[in-house]
């Protein structure tokens, strides 16, 4: 579902001026309200569970606040890290992607 969105952040060779052009931002932005409506409703259901109710309202705001604020820069950070290890394989492309593959599954509930 975001498979373009993967590729497109982690492409080594892409300026970072293009990282903030309107259809790459638009398609972080999804992926970022998307993943941030999967957390929280998952913590809520969590709550659910446990407590029997859900989390308040200014709980909520604050989860959803610190979601979206913390994959943004995520987004950002990971940017700069596929740079990073792009430049550490001596700008060889298919070891980078490979490196960033086996990363990618091993954080991939984190990210």
């Amino acid at each position: 579902m975001f498979t373009e969105t993967y590729l497109q952040t982690t492409d080594p060779k892409l300026p970072f001026s293009q990282l903030i052009t309107a259809p790459i931002i638009t398609n972080i932005l999804v992926s970022v309200v998307f993943h941030t409506i999967v957390y929280s409703s998952f913590v809520n259901l969590l709550s659910f569970i446990f407590t029997g109710k859900i989390l308040s309202t200014s709980i909520n705001y604050r989860l959803l606040l610190s979601l979206f604020v913390i994959m943004i820069f995520g987004f950002v950070a990971r940017f700069l890290h596929v740079k990073d290890i792009y430049k550490a394989y001596h700008n060889d492309l298919d070891k980078t992607r490979s490196h960033l593959d086996k990363l990618f599954i091993s954080w991939i509930f984190i990210s």
